[in-house]
Order: C-alpha cells, then structure tokens, then sequence
C-alpha cells in the first residue's frame, strides 16, 4: 500500500482506528492461514500433486494438471496463493518446491498427514456439536491417514527410543501388534540386523498392503505378517513360540474408552499366551489442562482429535496402575512430558 493510500485511509478512520483494524487483522490471520495453507497442502497430497512437486526439481503446471486429472484454474488458485507464502515459485508455467516447503514436507510431514487423518471429523464439527452425526456411525478419520501420520511421527523419537529398549534387553524375534504399513518393524529391522519380527493387524486390507510394502524391501523375508486379533492370538503363539518381546506402539489407548479392564485383560492375556516374552509399550501420556495452557504445544490438538474421536488417553500414572492391576512388572520407563509419550518394559 502506498504512502498515499496510507493517508486516506488515516484521514478516513482517524488514526487510532487505521491503526487498531491492521493490528487485529494482523493477530487474525495465522490462524485464518493455517487452515487455508492446510487445506491447500492436504489437496495437493490426496492428488500425489505434492509428491510430484517434491520428486522433481521444477514441474510443468500444465503436466501437472494432466497428469492428476486436475481442473487447471483451481490448480492455478492454489499454486499462486502458496507461491505468495513462499512455499513453492511459479514461473513462465514452471512451478518448483522451495526449501520452506521442503522442510516442512520433510520430518514435519507427518504432522500434516494425521491432522488430515481428522478432516472428515472437522468438516462435520456443527454436525457433531448438534447431534445431527455421531462419530463413528456418521464420519470416521481417514485411516490411512492415521497410519501414515502416526508412522512419520514416530520416526522422531517412539521408534528409536523402543528399538534401543529391545536392543539393550537382547530381543531376537518381535511380535508387533497392530503393525498397520509395518512402519515400526521396518525401522526395527533396518536398525537391528539379526532381529526376525511378526507383524499382525486386524484389517485386511492393511496386511495386503504390508505384503507388497515387504515385497520391495530387502530384508522382507526378516518379517511376516498375519491377519489377525491381538485379543485372540494362540495360533499366532502355537506357530511362533520362539517371540520374545511383544511391542504396540500407540495401541492400546485406542481401547481404554471400553474401560480400563479391556486393556488390563488384553495385557493378561499376552503374558499368559507368550510367557517368555517382555512386553513394550509406547504410549501417549495425557498433559494436564492447565500446562497445556500454558504451554500449548501440539498436544493441544493431539488432545483435540482425540477427544472428538471419543479416544481416551492415560496419563503416566494410569498406566502404570493398568500394569499393575495385570500383575505386570515395570523393568524400565522412560517418560516424556515434553512430548506427551512413555515408553515401559514389562515383565
């Protein structure tokens, strides 16, 4: 805005008006801008436009329109809104990643793909807060998603902090469950060389996925995986009675909302059916309100998601409780307030 056109509107509104519009406008628009940037990126992703986009050092839009079966002008829209964020540069129909976007695409991108994971929840929140939809009869999360997300998001610290904790506690053969796209196993195994790992998942859909996923890995004859209930796993036992460590990494929260006595069974019945085995877990640890508050983190909308899922998270204590109404040992914890996250060997 020129000088000019700065007076105009100073004479017009007076001073201390001009001045408090733009200074409310300017607290307004991160958080008017994070939902569009949001919902521009997640259309890219759903399309595999920003994949496209990140594999290539400069992309033809018009390849890029025919290529996705996208409409050009809507196309057109959000390259240059993102290209006014600096996220990507449009250029005589060239269009490439800039070095924010890639890092933002980089270890953060799981961070995108679980919210996206929630989107279906958001767009029907009036819906929801109005009783006119119930979760999950009327709207459900995009459970790919949630795996996809969850499995980047690992990468930063739960997997790592697990494999170290099955490597210091000599773990030869793994049972992992709920192992969706085999995420977790995969680091495990690139990570540990001599370790065999049995990966189970109830949906069907997911295990065939996995079987191509391991089809293409080098080290995939290191690692099965079955179709099958963590509830009811005595075949799984009977054909594999050489596991030794057995790990769920963020799994078991998903049925505390049934009550705690379905997760103090769940973990009952695993020692019993694999008594040679330590179990590992990898949990969320629920933060309290008040320092969420006072340092909103992005547990916030971790909560959030949960709770509009009717997801119930446990804190440390909790947990521990749990384990113990299971006649279960702690051998080890770490726990990090910070991320929200334990981590606990048991026995």
């Amino acid at each position: 805005m020129s000088l000019k056109q700065a007076f105009q509107i100073i004479r017009l509104l007076g001073l201390p008006a001009a001045a408090r519009t733009k200074r409310r406008l300017d607290k307004a628009l991160p958080y008017v801008r994070g939902y569009t940037v949001c919902s521009c990126v997640w259309a890219l992703l759903e399309t595999g436009t920003l994949d496209r986009l990140l594999e290539a050092d400069t992309a033809s839009v018009e390849a890029l329109a025919e290529e996705g079966g996208l409409q050009r002008h809507v196309l057109d829209s959000i390259l240059d809104y993102l290209d006014g964020l600096s996220l990507i540069r449009v250029e005589g129909g060239e269009v490439r990643a800039l070095p924010k976007l890639r890092r933002l695409m980089a270890e953060p991108r799981g961070f995108f793909e679980l919210t996206y994971a929630y989107e279906p929840i958001f767009h029907r929140l009036r819906d929801l807060l109005c009783g006119k939809a119930s979760y999950p009869d009327d709207v459900d999360r995009l459970g790919k998603y949630v795996g996809r997300g969850s499995g980047q998001l690992c990468l930063s610290l739960p997997y790592p902090v697990l494999v170290d904790m099955l490597r210091r506690h000599g773990a030869r053969v793994v049972l992992d469950l709920g192992c969706g796209d085999l995420a977790f196993l995969l680091y495990l195994c690139e990570a540990i060389p001599e370790i065999r790992a049995v990966g189970i998942d109830i949906d069907g859909p997911t295990v065939e996925y996995a079987r191509e996923v391991l089809a293409a890995v080098r080290f995939g004859d290191r690692i099965e995986v079955h179709e099958a209930d963590m509830f009811d796993l005595a075949a799984i036992a009977a054909a594999h009675p050489e596991i030794d460590a057995v790990t769920a990494v963020d799994t078991y929260h998903e049925y505390l909302s049934e009550g705690e006595e379905k997760v103090v069974g769940l973990v009952k019945q695993l020692r019993s059916a694999f008594p040679k085995a330590l179990l590992y877990v990898g949990e969320f640890c629920k933060q309290p309100h008040e320092k969420l508050r006072r340092h909103p983190t992005a547990f916030l909308e971790h909560h959030l998601f949960h709770d509009l899922t009717n997801q119930t998270i446990a804190n440390a204590d909790r947990w521990r409780a749990m384990f113990a109404a299971a006649d279960l040992e702690v051998l080890e914890e770490k726990v990090f307030d910070i991320v929200g996250h334990g981590y606990f060997v048991l026995r």
